[in-house]
Parts: C-alpha cells; sequence; structure tokens
C-alpha cells in the first residue's frame, strides 16, 4: 500500500509526457511574447521619430516589413506603423491569456510542476535522449579550428623586404 505522499509523487509516464507537452506550449507563448514585445518596442521607436520630427511626415519614407523594404509617404507610413502597432498590442493581449490558461492547465495537470524530484527530471531527460539518438542528425559544416589570437605562427611563412637595404 502507498502512502498518500507516495501516491502524489508517482507521475506514470503518458502524465509526464502531458506535462512536458504543456510545459513546452508555455515556453513557446512566452518566447512568442518576447518576440511580440521586442516589434512593439521598434514600432514605439519609429512612431518615436515621427513625434519628435526625426522623420518628417511630409517626406516619404522607407519602412522595412516582412522582409521587405517599402519606401511609402510620410503619413501614409506613420498610419501604418500605428496600425500595426494596435494590431500587435491585440496580439500581445491575446498572448497573454493564452499564457495564462496555458499555465493553469500545466499547474492543474502538476500543482507542484517547479518541485519535480530529481528521478523525475532524470526519466525526463534519458526519454529526451533517446529521443534525440533516434531522429536522424542534420549533417553540419565542418568548421575550421579557431585560431589563438595569440598564434603568430601564421606569419612565418613572410620573408623580410630587400626594399629597405636598397633604401
Amino acid at each position: 500500500q502507498r502512502s498518500p505522499s507516495t501516491s502524489l509523487m508517482a507521475l506514470d509516464r503518458v502524465r509526464l509526457l502531458r506535462i512536458e507537452e504543456l510545459a513546452h506550449e508555455v515556453l513557446q507563448s512566452q518566447e512568442e511574447l518576447v518576440n511580440l514585445d521586442r516589434q512593439k518596442n521598434g514600432l514605439r521607436e519609429a512612431l518615436g521619430a515621427f513625434r519628435r520630427n526625426e522623420a518628417p511626415a511630409r517626406n516619404s519614407q522607407w519602412v522595412a516589413t516582412s522582409g521587405q523594404f517599402l519606401r511609402l509617404p510620410g503619413k501614409t507610413a506613420r498610419t501604418w506603423l500605428t496600425e500595426q502597432q494596435e494590431e500587435t498590442d491585440r496580439r500581445i493581449a491575446a498572448g497573454r491569456q493564452r499564457l495564462k490558461a496555458q499555465m493553469q492547465a500545466l499547474l492543474a495537470e502538476h500543482p507542484q510542476v517547479t518541485d519535480l524530484p530529481p528521478g523525475v527530471c532524470e526519466l525526463l531527460l534519458t526519454e529526451q535522449r533517446s529521443q534525440a539518438k533516434a531522429a536522424p542528425k542534420p549533417q553540419a559544416p565542418k568548421q575550421a579550428a579557431k585560431r589563438n589570437a595569440l598564434d603568430y605562427s601564421r606569419f612565418d611563412g613572410i620573408v623580410d623586404s630587400d626594399s629597405e637595404e636598397e633604401a
């Protein structure tokens, strides 16, 4: 017969995989929020340039978006940036709500998610390593060995110039 504390600590493989999946979703959502925050800061800086008159609205401005450069009239660029900022704010708000729901699901599945015993962590790592070994590895290009910055042997083949002796 298991004690209540032992039964709480016992996590079967299916539940562990579910916890890992939920934690992965949380991390992805956090990464997406960080990227959206970077985008929002870039838009804020661009709108600040218009506000400070560093990018006059009367001139056409270059705008980089989705891997393209566009030259837009200043007023159109400012309007477009404002719309993009509002859209980014909406996406951030939705992402925060999604992250909150994901965290609640993770905590509902395992309330002590931060208190996983070392054996469970080792089991998860072992599972991850075995999956990594089973997956084919892409061939990485071989890089030349990094040279020591103070290694002057690369200059051994340089010969002295005779031009100084003639002068």
